[in-house]
């Protein structure tokens, strides 16, 4: 009598196909909160899924993807206001870097404005002042070279004949005195003493008016002596009275 052996099952069991979606699940869901998985169920569930239908999976997924989505602003904003704050301090030292570099640079345009402007100022004191300087020194020199080259007579004819008279030595009353000789008065004084010279030096002039009886009044007064005549013209101009015959 022979006895068959049922042939062994190839299918998995119900048992085993819950156990890989319960697999397939933890993996879906592994490093997830409570929260998040009672949410997933719940959308798998109101969808009319059991957990052992494959497109539950698919849900699963799916409600991941939605619950990311959902927790997604949340994140945007803390990664918005990250690289807001990180873009403020960016700009904040972009924004000093450029006003340092402002400053350095303002303050090397004023100073090349300054030295140009000194430059300017010393070029035109030099291209004023230098011609007036070298023609006051050419108008020197040309002077002490002249004085010490000029010969004695022509300084006399330029001096009206004053060759050897220095200025530096004289005092105030040389100098008037120099200066009433050379007037008319003076010069007339000159006359009188040549048209009279040797006449009044030996006092024959004054011996003659006494002799001649000459009386002379100044202020109501007579003078008695004191006074001559003397000639007052020059030679060429003198008349004489003619002596008579004998």
């Amino acid at each position: 009598m022979t006895q068959e052996v049922a042939p062994a099952n190839k299918n998995p069991s119900h048992e085993e196909e819950n156990e890989q979606v319960n697999k397939f699940l933890a993996e879906a869901l592994k490093g997830k909160s409570e929260e998040f998985k009672k949410q997933v169920l719940s959308f798998a569930v109101s969808c009319g899924l059991s957990q052992d239908d494959p497109l539950f999976l698919i849900l699963v997924a799916t409600g991941q993807l939605e619950a990311m989505l959902k927790n997604a602003p949340e994140v945007l904003q803390l990664l918005f206001e990250s690289w807001n704050r990180d873009l403020a301090r960016n700009l904040q030292e972009v924004e000093k870097v450029a006003v340092e570099r402002q400053k350095v640079a303002i303050d090397r345009a004023a100073h090349a404005l300054i030295l140009k402007a000194r430059f300017t100022e010393s070029r035109k004191l030099l291209t004023s002042v230098l011609p007036a300087g070298l023609l006051l020194f050419f108008i020197l020199g040309v002077g002490a070279i002249m004085g010490i080259l000029m010969p004695p007579w022509i300084a006399g004819i330029l001096g009206g004949g004053y060759t050897k008279v220095q200025s530096s030595t004289l005092t105030w009353n040389e100098l008037e005195a120099m200066k009433w000789a050379m007037s008319r008065e003076g010069k007339f004084a000159r006359n009188l003493i040549d048209w009279n010279r040797g006449y009044l030096e030996n006092g024959e002039c004054v011996k003659d008016a006494q002799r001649l009886g000459v009386i002379l009044s100044q202020y109501g007064r007579k003078s008695k002596s004191g006074h001559c005549v003397v000639w007052a013209t020059p030679p060429t101009k003198r008349k004489f009275v003619d002596e008579p015959k004998q």
